[in-house]
């Protein structure tokens, strides 16, 4: 058991949270609302893509899923590492200018490795973002406001999709009117090329808000070379409570990853829907989904000062339970409205697990590993997520039901089997989980929170 004694979470603190790091949370959040904008706007291009670069399902889901999740999964752990014993700010920036330009770029691809590799640089510069985030925001905010402020960041998925499917749209719609302009250099481009550069380019210049706030003070244990710990032999000591945490997390991400980047594709095939249709709809459940995490994140803050320690995994555990049902009835429902509505249940109650797993791990991760860790669990979710959901998918439907019409088909089996399995994953994380943070929250420790290093900032 790798534990230095400064490390232990300690629950009650001041509850005041500087201006500051109100702003430095609403930048944070910014940043991750246009990460998933650039992730998931090319969902809506995926039938127009094919057309113009002649690629089959199979070739799209490697290009929506494996290319951005190994560059993710690769970089996580090394921006992880990057955030732990550098300026995070800085990280955050070269990740956020990184992927902007890549995500901008997409639209000059001429073919399908020429597309893979910008997609690469996407994941890559987006792996970047969390676990600096993640980092800065434990060392800005006391215990018991600190589910409610990775809530807040975390709002920033729903956002983004709430904006990739209407940005997106209109961006579309705007790109098709000005397809026959001649742009210098590239020529003349088609109307999904022109709606990649609308979305992705702007993020070259949003990514100096970063610059804006000050370098939270890192946890006090950062400082003695005694308390940093290494990654093998903490994560061999604490095996039990991470693994089935990791399995039962990545299980979610691939049903979440699996319906973000397929859904458009489904509604346009099964119910002859266009972006402009499904567009405000998805914009709508996510934005919904984007409201439903401040609550979520305030209840399992409530439930952690209460004293259930393991909140923010027991919690999450209520509410995959509640999703399995509609997840196996979804995909045969022949009614558009009825699908969204069941769509919306999964994506509002469930498929938003990030500030679960990251409020988890902050709780007992020792803060001069906390950024690698982070990095190495949004690695391994975001590679199976995005590398096996959409891939998985795209190959039930080309392989086994041999039918793009059986998309949906495709999609029930994936999420019958991946929701299951992250429910009896994560049930079976509790007792280890509980037991890790038993050892960490002695019982003189259980009401105090230091005060020395919660809300300060280094020295410029």
């Amino acid at each position: 058991m790798v534990e230095p004694a400064s490390h232990r979470i300690l629950d009650a603190g001041p509850e005041r949270v500087s201006i500051e790091a109100w702003w430095m949370l609403a930048v944070l959040l910014l940043l991750y609302t246009l990460s998933f904008v650039d992730r998931i706007v090319i969902s809506m291009l995926v039938d127009p893509i094919k057309a113009t670069l002649g690629l089959s399902d199979v070739q799209m889901g490697l290009i929506i899923g494996p290319a951005f999740g190994v560059a993710y999964c690769i970089f996580g752990y090394v921006f992880g590492l990057a955030a732990d014993r550098t300026s995070r700010r800085k990280v955050i920036f070269g990740g956020v200018t990184l992927w902007s330009l890549s995500a901008g770029l997409s639209g000059l691809a001429g073919s399908f490795a020429g597309l893979l590799l910008f997609r690469v640089g996407v994941g890559a510069g987006e792996a970047a973002l969390t676990p600096a985030a993640y980092s800065m925001l434990t060392d800005r905010f006391p215990r018991r406001r600190l589910t409610t402020a990775m809530a807040i960041y975390q709002m920033g998925a729903k956002l983004g999709a709430a904006l990739a499917f209407a940005i997106g749209g209109v961006s579309i719609a705007f790109a098709a009117t000005i397809q026959h302009s001649h742009w210098p250099i590239v020529g003349n481009m088609e109307p999904w090329q022109i709606a990649l550069a609308l979305t992705g380019l702007p993020g070259v210049l949003l990514a100096l808000l970063i610059f804006t706030f000050r370098e939270p003070l890192r946890g006090a244990s950062t400082n003695a070379a005694a308390d940093r710990p290494p990654l093998i032999p903490f994560l061999r000591s604490e095996a039990r409570a991470l693994v089935p945490m990791a399995i039962g997390f990545a299980s979610i991400s691939i049903t979440m990853y699996s319906l973000t980047s397929w859904a458009p594709t489904y509604m346009s095939r099964q119910f002859g829907w266009h972006p402009a249709q499904y567009g405000p709809a998805l914009s709508v459940i996510s934005l919904v989904g984007a409201g439903s995490m401040i609550v979520k994140g305030m209840f399992v803050d409530w439930l952690y000062g209460r004293g259930m320690r393991d909140a923010h995994l027991r919690f999450f555990t209520w509410l995959l339970a509640a999703t399995i049902p509609v997840g196996a009835v979804a995909f045969f429902l022949t009614d558009p409205w009825w699908f969204l509505i069941a769509y919306g249940v999964m994506q509002v109650v469930a498929l938003q697990f990030v500030v679960f797993m990251g409020a988890t791990l902050q709780l007992f991760v020792p803060p001069t590993l906390r950024g690698q860790v982070t990095g190495l669990f949004l690695g391994v979710f975001t590679f199976l997520g995005l590398g096996a959901g959409p891939t998985f998918t795209a190959f039930l439907t080309d392989y086994v039901f041999q039918d793009e019409a059986k998309l949906g088909m495709s999609l029930a089996t994936t999420t019958c089997l991946t929701i299951p399995l992250a429910w009896i994953s994560l049930r079976y994380a509790l007792t280890p989980v509980r037991a890790v943070l038993a050892r960490q929250n002695g019982p003189e420790n259980l009401r105090a929170e230091p005060e020395n290093n919660v809300g300060r900032v280094a020295q410029p």
